[in-house]
């Protein structure tokens, strides 16, 4: 019964509150004598970013024979959009870093937004088949700080950059990353600690993460649709902003967008097996973001059901 099989996908990550991996197969992780990483961006004069010089105290990149990065915009974006590619990357060996540009706050308070952080770290627990705990090893990049989360050995790591989403709230822009995007905002701020990020800085910050992980697959969201098609604003600005930041990361890779809210009005083009593991990771998330369904039969039940049965790439 899929049923079932979803409550096993869950069961497992019951055993998943100390979060965590087992693979050996490590992440940079760079300069932390002094509690939080360091790094240092340099930008001749031939493109807009270039590599960081980084002091290492793991395993090098090297070590990590494949590498994926994906870059989203809210916590709940690559279990809903990117998978399977995500768990199916994870199940083949490679590592996986992923990007959460904005807080995903919705303009709610602190607890709510770092509630999804943990429901993050708990369904990536759950595609990896973890029980080990979460390294907390937060990264500086052109004096801005970026909450990180890794599991053993680096293979899997989380990066926050906490910037406000697209909704309306005292003291924050409204739709920053789009306003940031055209231009008519010069800068937004984390929520956190009220880090400045210019367009520029933005993109300056994301190039220097590609060179960090050296990914070959760099995987986001839809970046060949419009503002006003149905998706969500801060969807496409975050494609907008990972692809034109990949034109200066010079590593040979591959970049893949996805479509956001309008795949589901594309045909199904999962097997329900696949399915319902992609529904059972979500559940593993949804215990820690009360806006969303929290059951298989309510995920089923509901407009989120189109995307646990599709996943579309909108660009390469």
């Amino acid at each position: 019964m899929r049923r079932d099989r979803v409550s096993r996908v869950v069961a497992a990550v019951a055993a998943v509150l100390a979060g965590g991996l087992m693979a050996s197969c490590a992440a940079p992780v760079v300069d932390s004598s002094a509690g939080t990483a360091r790094l240092t961006v340099t930008r001749p004069a031939a493109r807009p970013v270039a590599p960081f010089v980084m002091a290492s105290t793991t395993p090098s990149p090297s070590a990590c024979a494949a590498r994926t990065m994906n870059v989203v915009a809210h916590q709940d974006d690559d279990l809903l959009f990117i998978n399977p590619s995500v768990s199916d990357d994870l199940a083949s060996g490679r590592c996986v870093v992923t990007v959460y540009v904005t807080a995903g706050d919705a303009g709610r308070p602190r607890s709510y937004w770092l509630g999804r952080e943990k429901g993050a770290r708990r369904a990536y627990s759950a595609m990896a088949g973890s029980t080990q705990w979460w390294a907390d090893d937060p990264l500086r990049v052109d004096g801005r700080s970026i909450t990180r989360f890794t599991l053993a050995g680096g293979r899997i790591a989380l990066l926050f950059l906490r910037l406000p989403d697209a909704a309306t709230g005292a003291r924050r822009p409204a739709d920053g990353l789009r306003r940031l995007w055209r231009g008519s905002l010069a800068e937004v701020r984390s929520i956190d600690d009220g880090d400045r990020y210019t367009r520029g800085g933005l993109l300056g910050t994301l190039t220097a993460l590609m060179y960090a992980y050296r990914p070959d697959r760099i995987r986001t969201l839809d970046f060949a649709g419009a503002y006003g098609d149905g998706d969500h604003a801060d969807h496409h600005s975050v494609g907008y902003f990972t692809r034109e930041a990949q034109l200066s990361y010079a590593v040979p890779h591959a970049l893949s967008g996805y479509l956001g809210y309008p795949v589901a009005d594309q045909p199904a083009n999962l097997t329900d097996d696949v399915r319902d593991a992609k529904l059972g990771y979500f559940l593993a998330y949804a215990p820690y973001d009360r806006k969303v369904c929290q059951t298989y039969a309510a995920c089923m039940g509901n407009f989120y059901a189109p995307r646990f049965s599709r996943s579309v790439e909108a660009g390469s």
